[in-house]
C-alpha cells in the first residue's frame, strides 16, 4: 500500500506540473553542481543490532533539468527530474563501508520568480515527490553480516531552493541555485524480514543553472 501511495503521489505531482492550459508560457531549465549528504543514521542492517550507527558521503554531484508552464509572470509549476551521485566515506561500526547511492528524484514544483529592469530575478520554489533509490554495495560488513549486491527502492522526498538569474536574452537566463532536498528514510528489502534503512537523507546541492522561457 505504501509503494502505491508514492506513485499515486508521484503522478499526481506530474500531472499538476503539466496539466495547464496550452495558452500558459512554456519554461525549463538545466543544472549541474555540487551535491553533499548530511549524515544519516543506519537504522536496519540484515540482522545486526545497530544504535547510533552514522553513515558518512563524500561530496558528489547532481544534474537535474526541469520543464513547466508559467501561469503567471511570477508564479510557474513545473514536473523535474534529477540524479545524485555520492559514494559511502564510513559507517561507523562497519569494517568494510565500500559503496554508492544513486539517487533519482521526479518532484513536482511550486516556482515563484521576480522579473525586474536590472535582469537579476530571483527564484523560490518548492516541491513533493519521490526519489528511486539505488544502492551499489560492493562490501560493506557491520559485525557478521555481508551485503555485496545492488538494491533499489522508491521514497518520499519533498524539496525547497532558491537561485537568483540573470537574463541576458529576454528568454534565456544563467545563474546559480541552492536545492535542500529531503528523502525520507530509503528502505532496502532484502527479503526473509532482512533489510537496509537510511533515516532520513538531508541533501544540499549549489548548482549552475540555465534557464528558458518561449
Amino acid at each position: 500500500m505504501h509503494a502505491i501511495t508514492q506513485r499515486l503521489l508521484l503522478l499526481f505531482c506530474l500531472a499538476s506540473a503539466t496539466g495547464v492550459s496550452a495558452h500558459a508560457g512554456v519554461r525549463g531549465w538545466y543544472e549541474l553542481g555540487a551535491t553533499s549528504i548530511q549524515d544519516a543514521d543506519l537504522k536496519s542492517f540484515l540482522n545486526e543490532p545497530v544504535s547510533g550507527n552514522k553513515v558518512k558521503f563524500n561530496t558528489g554531484f547532481r544534474g537535474a533539468l526541469a520543464v513547466g508552464a508559467e501561469l503567471t509572470p511570477y508564479l510557474a509549476l513545473e514536473a523535474e527530474g534529477g540524479f545524485h551521485y555520492n559514494s559511502i566515506r564510513s559507517i561507523s561500526g562497519a569494517a568494510f563501508a565500500d559503496g554508492e547511492l544513486y539517487q533519482f528524484p521526479v518532484l513536482g514544483n511550486l516556482v515563484l520568480q521576480f522579473p525586474n529592469p536590472t535582469g537579476l530575478i530571483p527564484v523560490i520554489g518548492g516541491g513533493v515527490g519521490a526519489v528511486f533509490n539505488y544502492l551499489d554495495s560492493h562490501n560493506i560488513t557491520l559485525g557478521a553480516s555481508r551485503l555485496s549486491s545492488t538494491e533499489e527502492t522508491w521514497s518520499f522526498a519533498y524539496q525547497g531552493y532558491a537561485g537568483l538569474l540573470y537574463s541576458f536574452r529576454p528568454d534565456m537566463a544563467l545563474g546559480v541555485s541552492y536545492h535542500y532536498l529531503s528523502n525520507d528514510g530509503p528502505t532496502w528489502d532484502l527479503g526473509a524480514g532482512n533489510n537496509v534503512k537510511f533515516n532520513h537523507l538531508a541533501i544540499h546541492s549549489l548548482v549552475l543553472a540555465f534557464s528558458y522561457r518561449f
